[in-house]
């Protein structure tokens, strides 16, 4: 054994180069693998949304967005008759009665503004169509005789009404909410409805559709 020989330099492990050497080449392949495989997700994803294109609407927001139309009782269907007290206390008020006779049948009550706002509409087409059409008023689901009387006065209606007390004419007719405004022809026929509250002018309208309709059956 040497022992007075020079000493020998420290043996480095093998792969340790230094700082400049190669020691960093597996770090940086494998950076270089991680950046290449988030660049193809990356691209792979916004391949996926232009292919797929816009979202559409789930079928429960189309549905919030179309809600269904009021049902009416169909054009040719028969009116339903009906007898109920006339509101002025006066002799029962009869559809058949006015059998011959196209007919204006107007739904209202006085707690409801809409049918407040018509009332002067119907009392004017009753007096300028008189004639030539009926018009009868049903009061339903009442909350103040009293106050529907007052509203009949100050319009000057001076047209049949008849009092439906529980709603009962108003639901033959499929009516949900008022004002509603049935048009009848002479034999007692739907001849169409409107919904809500109606002027002289959509008025005069179905007068004269009405008159039409049996210038046409004669």
């Amino acid at each position: 054994m040497d022992l007075g020989g020079s000493i020998d330099a420290p043996v480095r492990p093998e792969g340790d180069k230094g700082r400049g050497g190669s020691g960093r080449a597996p770090r940086d392949r494998i950076f270089k693998l991680i950046v290449a495989v988030g660049a193809a997700c990356l691209i792979g994803f916004v391949i996926f949304v232009v292919v797929r294109g816009p979202a559409k609407p789930t079928s429960s927001s189309s549905t919030a967005l179309a809600s269904p139309s009021p049902s009416t009782l169909k054009a040719g269907t028969p009116a339903p008759p009906f007898s109920l007290p006339a509101l002025d206390g006066g002799n029962p008020v009869s559809l058949t009665s006015f059998r011959g006779s196209p007919v204006i049948l107007n739904f209202f009550a006085s707690w409801c503004p809409d049918c407040r706002q018509e009332l002067a509409a119907v009392s004017n087409v009753a007096r300028a169509d008189a004639g030539k059409v009926s018009v009868v008023g049903v009061d339903s689901n009442e909350s103040s005789v009293a106050t529907a009387t007052r509203l009949l006065g100050e319009a000057n209606a001076a047209y049949p009404v008849a009092l439906d007390n529980n709603a009962t004419v108003a639901t033959a007719y499929l009516v949900q909410a008022l004002p509603v405004t049935y048009f009848l022809d002479a034999d007692g026929r739907v001849v169409g409805a409107a919904l809500g509250p109606q002027t002289v002018t959509t008025l005069d309208h179905w007068v004269h559709r009405l008159e039409r309709d049996e210038g046409t059956r004669r």
